[in-house]
């Protein structure tokens, strides 16, 4: 499995070497229960405090605000959203063609007949604020929407999004799902205003099954499970070696040194795709994730080809990929048929040169045939 080309990095990315040895240790010598009342478990306790504040460092320049560790963002999203939205009178507002661990709550709620809206795209992949200004309410409790897309890399403008919401409702809830743009860039979700925020170990090389929700002081949210008294809002003994492996991973993520080999990979990829004559969707300012427009072939046929040739890509958003439709492109305005003729790249920093140039060399001869 050496040989392959691994082009996926937004579904997933492989753990580091570094975070690997954090959780060996973590699982040898840190395995007690942190609730436990000897020594060693203090110890682990200690240890989960420092990751914890490490992360949330990484999250807000100040430290403010709690950090829970979860399983994932899958998690935190419904942590949010089923935990704020709990009376028919509170109206939610979802940004469209967002990651299903945001849409499908937003959809159960609907179904349940709460007042739920979705905020249409505009044909780049960012948020319509015409169309923001005429569906918030006083009455909205909750506005959740995700920092980068996770289809087109399109980064939200996050500030102007807030300001817009809580002109007419200022005391509305804002949720922002961040884990594509968790230490791939730079930003304060307290500066910026973000009452909750849900980040994902497994995104940035460390390990899968753990996440976390960042909350800002004082507010409230009404737990989905209950037991013992580890996170009060999430019970349950942690994942020791997982969340050591999660900080990690966040103190060894080189922003600044990441995002320059990317863009370099990234401008590699675009000028291949012209001269394939292949489309991008979306404004394609993250060079992190690149939507492709194939011209008159499904894009799964063109990923089975490939994933023959030894080379992975995606067709959006992993959690989607089997699903009939893609959310995002069609809220973009793109015709349904053309939104089957795509492909994701998304890069990491263990990609190359070399990865791109196999990459365009068998996506050519995919489309010669």
């Amino acid at each position: 499995m050496s040989n392959i080309v691994y082009l996926d990095n937004a579904a997933t990315t492989k753990m580091s070497t570094e975070v690997g040895a954090e959780i060996k240790r973590a699982e040898e010598d840190l395995f007690y229960n942190s609730a436990a009342l000897y020594s060693a478990s203090l110890a682990v306790s200690n240890e989960l405090v420092r990751a914890n504040e490490v992360i949330k460092r990484r999250l807000t320049r100040t430290g403010e605000g709690d950090l829970i560790f979860t399983s994932g963002a899958t998690e935190g999203n419904n942590t949010v959203i089923l935990g704020k939205i709990t009376h028919p009178r509170q109206h939610l507002l979802v940004l469209e063609g967002e990651h299903s661990s945001v849409h499908m709550p937003a959809v159960y709620l609907q179904n349940q007949g709460f007042q739920v809206d979705f905020v249409p795209l505009d044909r780049w992949g960012a948020c319509d604020f015409t169309a923001l200004r005429a569906l918030v309410r006083a009455n909205t409790a909750l506005v959740v929407f995700g920092l980068v897309n996770s289809d087109t890399g399109c980064l939200q403008p996050a500030a102007e999004i807030i300001k817009t919401v809580r002109a007419t409702s200022p005391k509305v809830h804002i949720h922002v799902d961040a884990v594509q743009a968790f230490c791939k860039f730079n930003f304060d979700a307290d500066a910026l205003g973000f009452d909750s925020c849900a980040i994902s170990s497994h995104k940035i090389y460390g390990p899968k099954g753990v996440g976390a929700l960042w909350v800002r002081k004082g507010v409230n949210l009404r737990p989905l499970m209950f037991g013992g008294a580890q996170q009060e809002l999430r019970p349950g003994t942690e994942n020791n070696p997982g969340i050591l492996g999660f900080a990690k991973a966040v103190e060894t993520f080189d922003t600044v040194t990441n995002f320059e080999k990317v863009k370099l990979l990234h401008n590699r990829l675009r000028a291949g795709l012209v001269k394939l004559g292949c489309g991008i969707n979306g404004r394609n300012e993250n060079p992190y994730i690149t939507n492709v427009q194939l011209n008159g072939v499904l894009g799964q046929t063109v990923l089975n080809a490939l994933s023959e040739a030894g080379v992975c890509v995606g067709l959006g958003s992993a959690c989607a990929a089997k699903t009939a439709k893609n959310r995002t492109l069609l809220a973009m305005g793109i015709a349904e048929q053309k939104t089957k003729q795509v492909l994701r790249v998304s890069f990491g920093a263990q990609n190359t040169a070399d990865d791109v140039d196999k990459f365009l060399g068998e996506l050519g001869k995919i489309l010669g045939k």
